[in-house]
């Protein structure tokens, strides 16, 4: 284990916790036992199985792609927990669907409004470029970093940035869960529905597409049906 997420296990422990509680009534039905003794085993597994594999992408200095890769990693130990207790991957990401909601706070109409509007302005788009060039870095230095490329706003989007490696799907799919990523991948609608974002993705690397999309459209609604999920209806979206 790197010493890194050595230092960060009991922070990682109550995230994964904490997220899961949400849907403590809801875990205890599906494997039909008693929802702490669920969670226990989530947390003892991704502590003694799935935490000393994960690999180092830069740890505080790339915040960003740390966070990302290790929640993606609590998410896909449910899974794992799922499958050894013969629950179906599709009640799995429904659980992991209904945790990750609660667990996020829906924004005002009033602040989605300022947060929108400030995609428009040229400071976020320097922002955005500046994230991606400092992505480029990262993923030169670390095999399992994301690789973001900026695109400029268009007539139809106030938003297009493009991601060209996931280290998530790519660390998923060598350990033999890459078909559970587009249940990981879809929590971004939900994040987006919550800030009130007009959230319209249409690529996903797990899905066998060369990058994953994230595209904020100017005026369209907010995607509010977002389960199962987009990748797995064919409705579009991914």
């Amino acid at each position: 284990m790197h010493p890194y997420y050595s230092a960060n296990r009991k922070k990682y422990d109550r995230q994964l916790r904490k997220l899961f509680s949400y849907a403590g009534s809801e875990i205890g039905t599906a494997f039909s036992a008693n929802a702490d003794d669920i969670i226990d085993e989530t947390a003892k597994v991704f502590a003694n199985e799935m935490l000393p594999a994960i690999p180092f992408v830069g740890g505080k200095k790339n915040s960003n792609d740390s966070s990302n890769l290790t929640m993606c990693c609590i998410g896909a130990t449910l899974f794992i927990v799922g499958r050894r207790h013969n629950v179906p991957d599709e009640e799995i990401g429904r659980l992991l669907h209904i945790a990750w909601e609660r667990s996020k706070k829906k924004v005002s109409p009033t602040v989605s409004r300022i947060i929108l509007g400030m995609l428009n302005r040229k400071l976020a788009h320097k922002v955005l470029r500046s994230f991606a060039e400092k992505s480029r870095r990262f993923a030169e230095q670390y095999p399992y970093a994301w690789l973001f490329e900026y695109a400029g706003p268009d007539d139809e989007y106030s938003v297009r940035i493009y991601c060209i490696k996931c280290g998530a799907c790519k660390f998923l799919t060598e350990k033999g869960l890459g078909d559970i990523v587009p249940y990981l991948c879809n929590l971004d609608f939900v994040t987006a529905e919550k800030f009130g974002a007009p959230f319209y993705r249409n690529e996903i690397i797990a899905c066998g597409d060369k990058c994953c999309a994230t595209l904020i459209k100017r005026t369209a609604p907010v995607v509010t049906d977002n389960f199962p999920p987009h990748a797995l209806r064919g409705d579009g979206l991914k």
